[in-house]
């Protein structure tokens, strides 16, 4: 009797062996260029050598990527799975650290429930902390203050006005401003109707 293997697996081990014979397998190189390809053998790569610290290196970075993927396209339950996993490897890892809680802020902010958009802003002023000079962290605490009742201006625009002082990403760049521009018109309304 012959036992049928799945052509996925035969094809995962081939990689794997593939992977692991040829000498000098740049990882890192593959984390950066097809990260879900690295994934999809991380489970096997891990089980050959769970210590080998580049392998380990490369597994943060592709996970890291890909997470950030998910958060560009709004998906954040993915990117925080993605960066929890990079954290299970590498607890130091910055980026993980700092895209988990960005992460999981956007996602509490999403819920819109009111304790949790406090728990998102406290998990953003954490990633502020770790990556001072990133802008992203104060903008999602401005839609924060926002959701949790747009009278707050000075609160609000002062967290735009921080977010838009510090490094943003292009993607968001022009979003921040839009939303900063709005709320000081509302702001403007309101101190003008109670003139």
């Amino acid at each position: 009797m012959k036992k049928y293997i799945e052509p996925g697996i035969v094809f995962l081990t081939i990689i794997v062996l593939q992977l692991l014979s040829c000498a000098g397998t740049n990882y890192k190189r593959l984390s950066l260029e097809d990260p879900n390809a690295l994934i999809a053998i991380e489970d096997s790569l891990l089980s050959i050598d769970k210590n080998n610290q580049s392998i380990n290196e490369a597994i943060v970075i592709a996970n890291n990527n890909v997470a950030k993927n998910y958060l560009d396209s709004n998906e954040l339950s993915l990117a925080v799975k993605h960066f929890e996993k990079s954290i299970s490897i590498n607890e130091e890892n910055k980026d993980s650290q700092y895209g988990l809680m960005v992460a999981e802020g956007r996602l509490l902010i999403k819920k819109g429930n009111k304790n949790g958009i406090w728990d998102a802003i406290e998990k953003l002023s954490r990633a502020s902390s770790i990556y001072p000079k990133q802008g992203e962290p104060f903008y999602w605490i401005a839609v924060s203050y926002t959701k949790l009742g747009d009278t707050e201006f000075d609160l609000i625009l002062e967290s735009y006005e921080k977010s838009l002082s510090l490094e943003l990403d292009e993607n968001i760049k022009s979003e921040v401003e839009e939303n900063y521009k709005k709320a000081k018109n509302r702001k403007n309304k309101l101190d003008s109707f109670w003139k």
